[in-house]
């Protein structure tokens, strides 16, 4: 009885496991709110779009930058329980995208770092990211 348990138990676990994986790797609703045209692959354009869309979400005040405490705030870095005078540390995506360091991302810097990011995932340099190349971090 205990062996089929912690067979059972260990099963259980091994598929968790291989989900977790699998999440990490492909996020299908990220993947099909960026494919506008639904063809299955991201072109250059949708990317951009994407990244144009997801900076407005992450400027909350509106005024054309993303300061540090506010891409905290949008990415809810920082619990409604945690100390507010705890200093959330600077996450390596935030620290790539913000190249000259003021911890302010632009427009321009943000562009940018979606052209990287969707060079690094076009991996057969066709112009597009599959399905198959779409994988986390993503765009």
């Amino acid at each position: 009885m205990k062996k089929a348990l912690l067979t059972t138990s260990l099963a259980v676990f091994y598929c968790l496991l291989l989900q977790t994986a699998s999440a990490q790797s492909f996020n299908s609703a990220q993947f099909i709110g960026i494919d506008r045209d639904a063809s299955n692959a991201i072109s250059k354009s949708e990317a951009a779009n994407f990244r144009q869309r997801y900076f407005t979400t992450l400027d909350i005040n509106g005024d054309g930058q993303v300061t540090y405490d506010e891409y905290v705030e949008a990415n809810q870095l920082k619990g409604a329980s945690t100390n507010p005078d705890y200093k959330v540390p600077v996450p390596e995506d935030f620290s790539q995208t913000d190249t000259n360091k003021d911890k302010i991302l632009n427009a321009d810097e943000f562009a940018a770092e979606g052209v990287r990011r969707f060079e690094l995932l076009d991996k057969d340099k066709d112009g597009s990211v599959s399905r198959a190349e779409f994988v986390a971090p993503g765009l």
